[in-house]
């Protein structure tokens, strides 16, 4: 048994460790921050423009691709982009507004954007 044990731990010595090479990628990137740090464009096919950022930062702005598939929430509520325009604008100066938008990282477009007052 002892020969046994020594030639396991021997074999077990002389084996490469199992590295797993993995990559972790974001497919959905989702962005707290307010209204004020964001442009929206004036259709639903236009690009919008927004700082990754909830307050006044020094932060870049980033730009996203609006597209029919992108969904707009007011207060948990899905509505139509006109709709959604509205809200946003009577709500965009305000403090204490917030907005979520996921973009997708690899085409960089809007999946969805969801404000609340």
């Amino acid at each position: 048994m002892k020969i046994w044990k020594s030639l396991l731990i021997l074999a077990l010595a002389f084996c490469q460790p199992a590295v797993a090479d993995y990559e972790l990628v974001t497919l959905i990137n989702a962005v707290e921050t307010s209204p004020s740090n964001i442009i929206m464009p004036a259709t639903v096919n236009g690009m919008m423009t927004y700082k990754p950022c909830a307050d006044k930062c020094d932060s870049d702005y980033e730009r996203a691709r609006l597209t029919a598939a992108t969904t707009f929430t007011v207060e948990g509520k899905n509505v139509k982009f006109d709709e959604f325009t509205i809200v946003f604008n009577s709500i965009k100066q305000r403090e204490d507004s917030y907005a979520l938008v996921s973009v997708e990282t690899k085409s960089r477009t809007v999946t969805s954007i969801d404000i609340a007052r």
